[in-house]
């Protein structure tokens, strides 16, 4: 299982597009973390969420501070996916059986002292002159990176959907 978190994010697309992967990937939590108050959930986003938010356990984390007592408390290791060369490539990641995986403000990202408390930095390599992918799409691969090297195996049983079987 995977948490995301949302830390600072502004755009209504982008969350609601990130909340869309998560559920689509079977994610655990949601955290939206670095808002005074909680997202609001209106048309903008809900265009790109299809309203799965309902689906989705949500939790509002004002600071830094609260997010990592939360990862202390449920036994969820930190793993930043940002654009840095010393970032581990994604490909490369051994991931945590409880990975939260945290995507960052789509101007400024995170910062390196939260990156310092992270469990693991990683980056998705890109191959063309594009200097950056959207940060929706950024979890999309992030969260399937996981499923695909996530303990339990996954195949297909006659459906469009995958089955996963430990």
């Amino acid at each position: 299982m995977f948490a995301t978190v949302m830390h600072g994010l502004l755009s209504p697309q982008n969350v609601g597009m990130i909340v869309r992967s998560h559920v689509a990937l079977d994610g655990g939590p949601l955290i939206i973390l670095g808002h005074e108050r909680p997202w609001r959930f209106k048309k903008g986003t809900q265009a790109f969420s299809r309203k799965l938010e309902r689906l989705c356990k949500i939790t509002y984390l004002n600071t830094d501070e609260a997010f990592f007592e939360w990862c202390a408390i449920g036994g969820w290791q930190p793993v930043a996916i940002e654009i840095r060369e010393d970032a581990r490539p994604i490909c490369d990641l051994e991931w945590t059986s409880r990975p939260a995986i945290i995507m960052g403000n789509e101007r400024t990202g995170l910062s390196d002292e939260f990156l310092l408390r992270c469990h693991d930095v990683a980056r998705i390599p890109q191959f063309g002159a594009v200097g950056s992918l959207n940060v929706a799409v950024s979890h999309a691969i992030a969260a399937h990176e996981f499923k695909r090297g996530s303990n339990g195996v996954v195949h297909f049983d006659g459906g469009k959907y995958a089955v996963e079987s430990t």
